[in-house]
């Protein structure tokens, strides 16, 4: 049987073998974990690209806390929630302008750049291209502004931040197809599209019996026409085919008696009312829209939106039908104004029915293949959550217990160690 002193000192070996093995793993730990401590790291837009290598190369990275001084890109922000997704925290603080940048081409042949800005604030925006200043507008409701020629994206800027936006290429535009009778109203409509630069389709009917019309106007299909234009209750002969071609994707824009034709019920907007007749003019007089002969229109459908409005009921009316848009006009004889509209008449008359054509008319542009950072504090928000109110002083690193259990394990080893030595007689 083992005497007492033998058993004290197994056990002063496996404390000093004990104490060994921690001290040991000390170490180990403390070389593993060389330049790993915890911490937080701040940084600012303005110069993230500059940081964000650095904070992705450092493992002790806990927090990263970002002050909004600019917008970052979209590459940023990609990297930022993936530091996020690794389990890296990522706070963000400021206060960014709420900018918001949108480009389509207008559906006519001309084809302009059309810039839509959304915003917050009534400080001046600028609307820039690669080339430079467009113009200068005020977001607080919105605004809108057509470019003819654009360069590269086109961006908004208020100060330091911005939002940029790729520009559609251009498609091919198809023709029109005008139908009604041989009247002024035709004459002048076909002349104001063709003006526009529109390619212009027609089969007018001259007397009873008697139809002019262009060779091969059939098919009617999207492949070939953007819209129809039916001036009176004549496109009845083609009234089958046309809702084929609107539901297909197609443009209709009806007027007057064309609106109650039994095959355009389903789908136009809305009903002709009863004739106005339009404003004497006097001596030296101009004539404007709202002087025009005038039909409102009435048994609007549930879906249609009115685009405009005159004091007797609704000007235009419009509505998705199928995969197409249908358009109904109350104006009649609009070609006084063309006539009688003073110097600026015919080109507002050309504008009108140019932009009333291309309100129907189907997309044609093709998408750029250039991305674009078109709102860029939505896009934030999204990825990164709302903004935070602590500063980086605030973060602090969850504390490791390892270190202080390892002095505890260590010392207890060492005194008892000691002590057992001690109460042996030996040092």
């Amino acid at each position: 049987m083992r005497s007492h002193a033998s058993v004290r000192r197994i056990a002063e070996w496996v404390l000093r073998a004990a104490l060994i093995a921690a001290l040991g793993f000390a170490l180990w730990r403390s070389m593993r974990a060389s330049g790993a401590i915890p911490h937080s790291r701040t940084t600012s837009a303005s110069v993230l690209t500059r940081d964000l290598d650095a904070i992705a190369a450092d493992p002790g990275v806990s927090t990263v806390e970002l002050r909004v001084d600019a917008m970052p890109s979209s590459a940023e922000r990609d990297l930022l929630v993936a530091l996020r997704r690794s389990g890296v925290g990522v706070h963000w603080s400021g206060s960014p302008r709420a900018l918001a940048i949108e480009v389509i081409r207008a559906r006519e042949p001309d084809q302009r750049a059309r810039v839509l800005v959304a915003g917050m604030g009534a400080a001046p925006t600028a609307v820039l291209d690669s080339v430079g200043l467009l113009d200068t507008v005020r977001v607080t409701a919105g605004a809108t502004l057509d470019a003819a020629t654009t360069v590269g994206a086109v961006r908004a800027e208020q100060g330091a931040f911005a939002a940029r936006a790729a520009v559609p290429l251009q498609g091919v535009r198809g023709a029109v197809l005008v139908l009604g009778r041989a009247d002024w109203e035709s004459k002048f409509v076909m002349s104001a599209l063709e003006e526009a630069g529109w390619v212009v389709r027609a089969s007018i009917v001259a007397a009873p019996a008697v139809l002019v019309r262009d060779a091969a106007i059939l098919p009617l299909d999207t492949s070939r026409y953007d819209a129809v234009v039916a001036l009176d209750s004549t496109a009845v002969d083609l009234a089958p085919a046309i809702g084929r071609f609107v539901s297909s994707g197609g443009g209709l824009l009806v007027v007057g008696s064309a609106m109650s034709l039994p095959a355009f019920r389903a789908f136009v907007p809305a009903q002709s009312g009863a004739r106005q007749p339009g404003r004497i003019l006097l001596a030296d007089d101009s004539l404007t829209p709202r002087d025009l002969p005038f039909r409102p229109l009435a048994r609007l459908r549930s879906d249609a939106l009115t685009l405009e409005h005159q004091p007797s009921g609704p000007a235009l009316v419009a509505r998705r039908a199928g995969m197409g848009r249908a358009l109904a006009v109350g104006y009649d004889e609009t070609w006084r104004w063309r006539m009688l509209g003073g110097a600026s008449g015919l080109a507002a008359h050309r504008r009108w029915w140019s932009g009333a054509v291309g309100s129907v008319a189907p997309e044609r542009s093709v998408a750029a293949a250039e991305g674009g950072n078109a709102a860029p504090l939505a896009a934030l928000v999204s990825a990164l959550g709302a903004p935070s109110r602590a500063s980086a002083a605030d973060v602090r690193p969850a504390r490791n217990p390892l270190p202080l259990v390892l002095l505890i394990a260590i010392s207890a080893c060492l005194l008892a160690e000691t002590a057992s030595r001690r109460f042996r007689g030996e040092r």
